[in-house]
């Protein structure tokens, strides 16, 4: 069941009322709260930096917010659909995205802290991570743990709370699902490119988690990238035209996987610049 917290405010027991679920009730209950927990989605009267959505005494904003975002991020939740597989369409860069996942990371750290000795990291990858980068609008985070959770763990459990579920890939070699690429078998042993991915389908934030053991191959690489494509405005120019002429190739794809194949080249042939660029980077391999 998808959990919604509303923060207490002199409307917040009214927007309870008007996200009270009507025919679906086992999909999605409001609660209010003094202060947010571990709930999928926030919603508070006023803006607020914990919550997802501002939402006051508005019945028709309420139905809007249920049929458009809550409904589907549900049942998603619930196992009665599968996650979305938009087009892979890139976007300006959007400045909420570092707000809105580091709203996240806080609500993982705080979700994880029974699991976590003091040693994981919590990052924003990806695209959403660089300004001035177009990407596809979603925000991409990374969890760096020891060990990897198995299927169905406690961890599983604490991150179905907030939403993120196990994604499944669209083919059994879907790249980057369950592991991910080899780059140098020296490098480390095969066990450390084992991953686990998670979607949060939640049509106002999509988001996906990647969680690398801590000190694997990945786990480095993918926060050396976005720090050199922060820093570095040609690299980050000939990355955004190389997602372009990948986003145009696979426009019609069904699913992300050629698409994501066809970035890694570039992925690939930049990795000397990245890991030169993070020499002194607490995320670089020793």
């Amino acid at each position: 069941m998808l959990r919604i917290e509303i923060l207490r405010s002199r409307f917040a027991e009214r927007t309870a009322e008007l996200l009270t679920p009507s025919g679906e009730p086992d999909l999605f209950a409001a609660e209010v709260v003094d202060r947010p927990g571990l709930a999928a989605l926030i919603v508070s009267a006023t803006p607020d930096v914990a919550a997802d959505v501002v939402l006051a005494d508005d019945a028709v904003a309420a139905g809007r917010l249920i049929r458009e975002r809550v409904l589907p991020f549900a049942k998603v939740v619930a196992g009665q659909s599968r996650p979305p597989s938009p087009k892979a369409v890139l976007r300006d860069h959007d400045p909420a995205h570092p707000v809105s996942a580091e709203r996240l990371l806080h609500r993982l750290r705080t979700a994880l802290r029974e699991f976590d000795d003091g040693s994981w990291t919590y990052d924003h990858i990806g695209s959403t991570s660089v300004p001035d980068l177009r990407a596809k609008p979603f925000v991409d985070l990374q969890l760096g743990v020891r060990p990897l959770p198995g299927e169905g763990s406690a961890v599983d459990e604490a991150l179905h709370a907030l939403g993120f579920v196990p994604a499944r890939g669209a083919r059994p070699d879907s790249p980057g699902v369950y592991r991910d690429q080899i780059k140098d078998p020296a490098l480390a042993p095969e066990d450390d490119y084992r991953k686990r991915l998670y979607v949060r389908a939640d049509p106002g934030l999509p988001a996906i988690l990647h969680v690398r053991k801590l000190g694997s191959p990945w786990w480095s690489y993918s926060v050396l990238f976005r720090d050199w494509l922060r820093t570095d405005t040609a690299g980050r120019r000939a990355y955004e035209a190389a997602k372009e002429r990948a986003a145009a190739a696979h426009a019609d794809d069904p699913d992300y996987d050629d698409y994501t194949r066809t970035k890694a080249a570039f992925f690939a042939k930049v990795q000397r610049d990245y890991e030169r660029a993070g020499a002194d980077s607490a995320y670089r391999l020793r």
